[in-house]
């Protein structure tokens, strides 16, 4: 990393903690500050994902499964032991039985090679998907469970400046989502780190090397499931409510690669720059485009269009992502020539 590339990363960070501030200057100041949040709590789902499918090959569709179990661990939490249960006990509680699932999907699933693998990821997502139907005593069923789930976020004074409860509810999602982003590049950058990268490569030259391939991959899943744990209380406590159009469904492990293919898979902070942008753009800069020229109607619809579009742009032009690109010439302005 070389000091341009240093000074963009610390202008980032300091641009998002002081975001609330800043963004007051802009219109529809409340949907901001609503995107980022949500952006934050996607980023540390696209990061979870990349640790895992990116570093080691091995593409998931089933991450849904393990933010969705986040989620309901939390929404029977509260609504079966303590409605005011603080986030100190349910992001753990949660995040333990998240690694559980994902080590029983893992167990069997990442001994195989090939794209049996994500297909074994995308049934899960079917049968837990089906599971919650049955089992709607304690899930809700298909309409989840609302009651007593309470949102994040009060009116506060920190350091003489009065937030706002959606200001205060975006630092209780950005706090977490640096945090993760610290630890998953050390991880990425350890021997462990480097194991998943090489499996990705050559996993036959990993076996050769006398290492367990097998024991490497169901230790990347175990650990992107943690940021999945994490992310999944946060979007409870986002929304209010837990339901499996909102947390389960297919789509949003598709949503997960796609910020990490805008971002730059294998990376831990390409992901972060896809989902900011995935997130801010479909939630707040299309719909002001959509208010300024009332001509284009950017409905749900249409601003998805737009989005896949460059999604699949970028897998056909630009297959190392947008993140990756502007990191490398950022290298190259710095005076590093690779």
């Amino acid at each position: 990393m070389n000091t341009v590339q240093f000074a963009f990363i610390a202008v980032s960070v300091l641009a998002l903690l002081t975001a609330p501030f800043w963004s007051a200057m802009l219109p529809s100041h409340l949907a901001l500050m609503q995107a980022l949040t949500l952006a934050c709590i996607w980023a540390i789902f696209a990061m979870g994902w990349d640790i895992q499918s990116g570093y080691t090959g091995y593409i998931s569709f089933g991450h849904s499964v393990l933010s969705g179990a986040a989620g309901y661990t939390t929404a029977m939490l509260i609504y079966n032991v303590d409605p005011n249960m603080s986030l100190w006990i349910t992001i753990p509680l949660s995040v333990v039985m998240t690694v559980l699932i994902g080590l029983v999907i893992a167990l069997p699933s990442l001994r195989l090679r090939g794209p049996y693998f994500s297909l074994i990821t995308f049934a899960a997502v079917l049968v837990f998907y089906r599971m919650l139907r049955p089992l709607s005593e304690y899930t809700g069923g298909e309409t989840g469970i609302s009651r007593n789930i309470y949102t994040y976020g009060s009116d506060t004074t920190i350091l003489g400046f009065e937030l706002f409860y959606y200001e205060v509810r975006y630092y209780i999602a950005l706090v977490p989502m640096l945090l993760v982003a610290l630890g998953l590049l050390y991880i990425s950058r350890s021997n462990n780190g480097m194991v998943f990268k090489a499996i990705r490569e050559n996993e036959s030259a990993v076996e050769a090397a006398g290492l367990d391939a097998t024991k490497f991959k169901i230790w990347s899943f175990a650990v992107s499931s943690v940021p999945m744990g994490i992310g999944g209380v946060l979007l409870v406590h986002r929304f209010g409510t837990v339901n499996p159009e909102l947390f389960v469904i297919v789509d949003n492990s598709i949503e997960m690669i796609a910020m990490a293919v805008l971002g730059g898979i294998g990376s831990i902070l390409g992901p972060v720059a896809g989902a900011f942008f995935f997130i801010v753009a479909n939630d707040y800069v299309l719909p002001g485009v959509g208010n300024v020229l009332p001509i284009i109607d950017f409905g749900t619809t249409t601003r998805y269009a737009v989005l896949w579009t460059l999604v699949l742009l970028v897998l056909v032009f630009a297959r190392d992502g947008l993140g990756r690109k502007l990191w490398n010439w950022l290298g190259r302005l710095g005076g590093d020539d690779r």
